[in-house]
């Protein structure tokens, strides 16, 4: 299967959904996929994948492309797993949110094959996760970001763009830092601030009112907040520093926001939440 087969490490949601819209263009792709859990076999039992290998070596055997779609703190040791199972041309890209450790990680791990590696990440997802999620038009009219270094050969992004067709996704070049900060500000720590929302309303006693009497717009506050914990972690872990810097960011503001509702100061609010609304307009 050498040139049509893609091997996917890690089939949780996006890892599936990827292999989803891979496998609707049957005629162009051989979809393997590996999951130390119960992930492949399901992606495999809903028509996602081709076959589910029982190993990293299995699936990575044979393969013009592995996508490393497992969660970020994971991506150092496979990527040291799958260098003596690459094939000599095979090109490998990953779906991380991050992309400062995974790049070191990767230039440790694949030696001499790190320059056949296209960092990646593809901006979609949902608060659903695993494979039973899986959505092959997940990927469809949004960004799909590749995040080359000085030494990524040209070819190989270009490789990368073909194979991601099948998704429907626009994709475009991103430095790996800019990339860093800018996902800390409009993901990264967006995610934190739903997770510390919904905390605080469960912590409180009136949280069994909260739910009976909540509308659409702590719905759509705290969408996010339903997400996977421990994905959500590694990843503000990972990114800390640029995250650290958002939060402060966004301190600052609440804390002037806080003082202007507790001194009655309707015009401090008024700006606020205008220079808010004003960009939040934006927002397409």
């Amino acid at each position: 299967m050498t040139g049509r087969k893609v091997a996917i490490l890690g089939t949780g949601l996006i890892g599936a959904s990827l292999a989803a819209a891979l496998s609707r263009a049957h005629d162009r792709w051989h979809v393997a996929g590996y999951s130390p859990g119960d992930d492949a076999q399901v992606a495999r039992a809903l028509g996602h994948l081709d076959i589910a290998c029982a190993t990293v070596d299995e699936a990575v055997q044979g393969a013009a492309y592995v996508v490393v779609a497992a969660p970020v703190p994971a991506m150092p040791s496979l990527f040291a797993q799958i260098r003596q199972s690459l094939e000599p041309q095979a090109i490998v890209t990953d779906c991380g949110s991050t992309k400062r450790s995974v790049i070191e990680g990767a230039r440790i791990g694949l030696g001499d094959a790190f320059l056949r590696f296209v960092p990646g990440h593809p901006i979609a997802g949902s608060e659903h996760s695993g494979a039973q999620a899986a959505d092959p038009d997940l990927f469809r009219g949004r960004r799909w970001l590749l995040c080359p270094v000085d030494a990524t050969p040209a070819q190989h992004c270009e490789a990368i763009t073909r194979l991601l067709e099948p998704t429907g996704a626009n994709v475009e070049k991103l430095d790996p830092l800019l990339h860093d900060r800018i996902f800390a500000e409009v993901s990264h720590w967006p995610h934190a601030v739903a997770f510390a929302l919904s905390a605080a309303i469960a912590g409180h006693g009136l949280a069994e009112s909260a739910l009976q009497y909540s509308g659409a717009g702590l719905r759509d506050t705290t969408r996010i907040g339903a997400s996977s914990p421990t994905l959500w972690a590694d990843i503000l872990l990972d990114n800390r520093d640029f995250c650290l810097d958002s939060s402060q960011r966004f301190r600052d503001c609440l804390d002037e926001l806080r003082a202007a509702l507790r001194d009655g100061d309707r015009e401090t609010l008024v700006r606020l939440f205008s220079d808010a609304s004003r960009w939040r307009n934006r927002l397409a």
